[in-house]
């Protein structure tokens, strides 16, 4: 299930244990680790009935978690490059 959208119950999200992890990983005064990744192709793998239809949507969804992510970091003192 993509992160930036709440699962159906009674699945609940992930989010709050994804935002600890990354405190705990580089919100400290020296991070524990450099390298940070996005799984942007796990999209085959939602039921039908959730998958992108078009490439568009798609494109849509990746940027979507992109944007979480980024806002996950941020929101940690992490600065956006230029």
């Amino acid at each position: 299930m993509p992160l930036h959208a709440p699962p159906e119950p009674p699945l609940t999200s992930t989010l709050p244990v994804l935002a600890d992890a990354l405190a705990r990983l580089v919100g400290g005064p020296a991070p524990l680790t450099r390298h940070l990744e996005v799984e942007t192709y796990t999209w085959q793998a939602l039921p039908p009935e959730l998958r992108p239809r078009t490439r568009d949507r798609l494109a849509d969804g990746i940027a979507a978690e992109l944007a979480l992510a980024r806002d996950l970091l941020t929101d940690l003192g992490l600065k956006e490059l230029p």
